[in-house]
């Protein structure tokens, strides 16, 4: 089997960006950074110029530029905890209403089913509930109700509301500590369509800077954070921090 490298590969990468085992969608841009401490021995014989240098890798980073805003993804740039939310009905849930405004739900509504809302009669009122009706007295939206102006329901009044709940993943954002990551990117070169596999065995991504949720086009997020050495592997001339495995054109 021949070991004779290629001397001229030009290269256009793809490929899927794995975090530990799980496929994060689509990613745009995924780059190494090094930081290189460089020092010298300036030579003060004639002609100058330095009589010895050395460099030290002190730092190596990894960012990765993330367009899937699912809740996992989302976890590891917020410090998150991702729950899993099943369907439910939810009865009898108190509310306050505000006209004109949204009033919140506790859940997040299920609009496709029905909504019950109705005033709230005071103990010992001989009075009944009013119910109300949506489209006439207010609106539906996946966070709550919205009362309408034209409608009976008035600022301030105290509503009950029955519904059903979306199956949803929550995710409470900043309540972890940093965590390790391993990265695999199952790569290919798509100028000769030869496959690359890059292993990062210690990632550490930090919070993300900011994260945006309204704009005019598609969005995207960054994680970035250390490369860290991995001392587990000690065999001579193996890299703690990741390898790259390219197969021949």
């Amino acid at each position: 089997m021949s070991n004779i490298e290629t001397v001229n590969e030009q290269y256009i990468g793809s490929g899927i960006v794995y975090v530990d085992g799980r496929d994060v969608g689509n990613v745009s841009a995924l780059d190494f950074t090094l930081e290189v401490e460089t020092k010298t021995r300036a030579s003060y014989r004639p002609g100058g110029g330095n009589i010895a240098s050395s460099s030290r890798v002190r730092s190596v980073s990894l960012s990765a530029t993330l367009d899937s805003f699912n809740n996992s993804n989302l976890s590891l740039a917020l410090r998150g905890v991702v729950d899993t939310k099943e369907s439910k009905t939810i009865t009898n849930e108190n509310i306050k209403a505000i006209v004109p405004g949204l009033v919140e739900t506790s859940e997040m509504l299920d609009v496709s089913n029905t909504i019950n809302v109705q005033s709230v009669v005071e103990e010992g009122s001989e009075d009944s509930p009013v119910t109300f009706t949506k489209g006439v007295d207010f609106e539906v939206t996946a966070a709550g109700i919205k009362p309408l102006s034209t409608g009976k329901i008035t600022d301030g009044m105290l509503l009950t509301i029955d519904y059903t709940t979306r199956a949803a993943s929550a995710l409470q954002a900043l309540v972890e500590s940093g965590k390790e990551v391993k990265m695999i990117f199952d790569g290919i070169n798509d100028d000769n369509g030869s496959p690359s596999v890059v292993k990062v065995y210690r990632w550490k991504p930090a919070p993300a800077a900011g994260l945006s949720l309204i704009g005019d086009d598609y969005g995207e997020f960054q994680l970035a954070g250390d490369v860290l050495a991995d001392d587990t592997i000690t065999a001579t001339g193996k890299s703690k921090f990741f390898v790259r495995e390219a197969a021949s054109a």
